[in-house]
């Protein structure tokens, strides 16, 4: 894939591929720090910290569905740009509050405007790309979004001076930025096809889908374990690093692994090995990864916890959308893939919610690291016992003999949950519970 390809693009997708590129560069330069400023200049305790992380988290879901509705009835560009507004003013105000309350309104803010651009993103992304430059786009996609996530980590690391708030009012700006080019350079309302409602008795398809639905259970529980890292990580680096702004360049190393090696995991283990397999491997690299970073005791080791944990993720992320792909009803994969978004939502700001309690309680012990083994250890047997569910291996069996299913599992880089790519190839995706019309 060279500058052809993406020259070939159409212009509205080159416009949201650089959004993807800027709404991964203003998270990333904040995601890092955050802990770290809440604990040093707001003052907060850990239990506080993981509190404003878990409003963040649901303040998503709460946008997303919110920017479901909007993007149906009033247009995708418009909505993506809304969203960026207000994620940047949730940005802005973590620069400005130290006071708790306040912070919790701030993260509210946040989450919601980002829960409102993002799945419009991907809505638009799958709308406006012709059929055969559907695989090229969300793949350009993953670039766009590891480059935006590797460059926020340099910056603090080469720019910024210590645990500085100056990095909210710059995330803030990509935001702004961001929202301005989205109401440009996009086009107005639905693009090409007109904007309508929710189909009648499409939730009660996929809530009646059993082997769906006790998937997505268990995914909670391993979206809670995958979330400590971005909590665990940064507050382990105020205690061991002498200028913890350093931990940003362990997501700049994060991201270049996940370049240089997404597609031989995909190539050498997930497409040879059963998905609750490949599951079950993503969940022992994580559990290992979280526990490890109870153990380091300098900048090299955290960066080699950075890397196990990055490793399952790589596992973790393409198996569980590749498997509800294949558990979904090929017209209403995008309503399978929002439920997903919701469920992933659910686990994270549980996860956040209670891990920094986990923390505040166990500091100084060894007993978060026994708690999070635990965990892992009881969702891999779990996934083991899943394996062998026959409901559930039925109807992965059923989709794996479809004519009309994706060619390859879905390649995911790593990135936030909210941001992940759903797969698209060879199949007629829905636009927000909408199916988009075939083109002749």
């Amino acid at each position: 894939m060279g500058i052809k390809d993406i020259l070939q693009l159409e212009k509205p997708l080159l416009i949201l591929l650089f959004g993807v590129l800027l709404s991964h560069l203003g998270t990333y330069l904040v995601t890092p720090m955050l802990p770290i400023i809440l604990k040093t200049d707001a003052g907060l305790s850990i239990g506080q910290i993981g509190i404003v992380l878990a409003s963040i988290a649901i303040a998503f879901q709460v946008g997303s569905v919110a920017g479901g509705v909007l993007a149906d009835r009033i247009g995708r560009g418009f909505t993506i740009g809304l969203g960026a507004l207000i994620a940047a003013c949730g940005l802005i105000g973590f620069g400005l509050f130290t006071q708790f309350s306040l912070l919790i309104v701030t993260a509210i803010t946040m989450g919601f405007g980002t829960g409102l651009n993002a799945p419009s993103t991907k809505a638009a992304i799958a709308a406006f790309a012709s059929s055969e430059n559907q695989t090229t786009a969300f793949s350009i996609r993953g670039i766009a979004a590891n480059i935006g996530t590797g460059s926020a980590g340099l910056i603090v690391f080469f720019l910024l001076t210590g645990a500085s708030k100056i990095i909210f009012w710059i995330a803030g700006g990509i935001y702004i930025l961001l929202a301005l080019q989205s109401w440009i350079f996009l086009p107005k309302g639905c693009g090409d096809v007109p904007c309508e409602g929710i189909p009648k008795g499409a939730y009660k398809q996929a809530f009646q889908n059993k082997p769906f639905m006790v998937f997505s259970f268990v995914t909670i529980f391993i979206w809670a374990l995958y979330a400590q890292l971005s909590l665990a990580l940064p507050l382990r680096a105020t205690v061991i690093l002498p200028e913890p702004k350093n931990v940003a360049l362990i997501w700049t190393i994060n991201s270049l692994i996940v370049i240089s090696l997404q597609g031989l995991i995909t190539k050498r283990i997930i497409r040879k090995v059963e998905p609750l397999t490949a599951l079950g491997l993503g969940i022992l690299f994580i559990t290992i990864g979280i526990a490890s970073l109870f153990f380091a005791q300098s900048f090299f080791h955290l960066i080699l916890s950075g890397g196990v944990f990055v490793i399952g993720e790589m596992m973790i992320l393409p198996t569980i959308d590749s498997t509800i792909s294949q558990l979904s009803k090929g017209e209403l994969i995008g309503l399978f893939f929002a439920l997903s978004n919701v469920v992933y939502g659910l686990g994270e700001a549980g996860g956040k919610s209670a891990g920094g309690r986990i923390l505040g309680v166990g500091e100084n012990t060894l007993t978060p690291v026994f708690i999070y083994t635990t965990l892992g250890l009881v969702l891999i047997v779990v996934v083991t016992f899943l394996k062998k569910w026959k409901p559930l291996r039925q109807s992965l069996q059923q989709a794996s003999s479809k004519e009309n299913k994706p060619k390859d599992a879905p390649r995911l880089p790593s990135e936030p949950g909210q941001h992940r790519t759903h797969p698209v190839n060879r199949w007629e995706p829905e636009v927000f519970f909408r199916k988009k019309p075939r083109t002749e």
